[in-house]
């Protein structure tokens, strides 16, 4: 199985992403942030990030912050796309009848709205988001995901773009391949000791070219 995440791995949504976040500045009548920015301070949990990036949550509430986040990325979707190569690799998995799935930190039904848009909801087996807006939770939502299909760790490889995906993966004992096109760079991700490819045509390259 592949499982596989969303934000930044499968969706390009980088750009979109940032300018969510500098509404929310500009609200605040503080300095935009710029690529270079988001990439050195992303992280999770999401709550870090923005305390990373200066807000006080003595001040402000981290949940009503988040809603703020995703009014204004719901409002702007439509400017992002799937990222280059998605299609091809979504293709070759299924010409393999290996089954795919998307377990994102995204909000559930927000994540099958986002997937019905990129029409490729046909590709995967399972969708499977949290219950909530806030960007936590990815962790034991995919230990409880596993238990529930009765896979062995060895069966599955998870494709992601963080730090984090590479976290989810070690807690499951899986594969992991981290893709430097998403929400963190590649010198970060190297870090981890997993697999990093530049993007999805490189490992598609690899793997059928091997």
């Amino acid at each position: 199985m592949i499982i596989w995440d969303w934000n930044g791995t499968l969706l390009n949504d980088i750009d979109i992403c940032i300018e969510s976040i500098n509404r929310i500045m500009d609200k605040r009548g503080r300095n935009r942030i710029s690529k270079e920015s988001y990439f050195e301070f992303f992280r999770f949990p999401v709550i870090d990030f923005y305390a990373d990036l200066g807000f006080d949550f003595e001040k402000e509430n981290f949940d009503a912050l988040s809603d703020e986040y995703m009014n204004h990325y719901i409002s702007i979707e439509s400017l992002s796309s799937l990222q280059d190569g998605a299609l091809d690799l979504l293709n070759y998995f299924r010409s393999r009848q290996i089954n795919q799935v998307v377990l994102s930190a995204m909000e559930q039904e927000t994540l099958a709205r986002s997937i019905q848009k990129q029409n490729i909801r046909h590709y995967f087996h399972e969708i499977v988001g949290t219950g909530n807006f806030y960007g936590h939770g990815k962790m034991e939502l995919a230990r409880r995901f596993v238990e529930q299909c009765s896979l062995l760790p060895t069966q599955i490889t998870l494709l992601g773009d963080t730090i984090h995906d590479h976290e989810v993966a070690e807690s499951l004992g899986c594969r992991c391949i981290l893709f430097a096109c998403g929400h963190q760079p590649y010198e970060k991700l190297i870090k981890t000791g997993a697999r990093v490819e530049k993007n999805l045509s490189a490992l598609l390259d690899m793997i059928t070219y091997s």
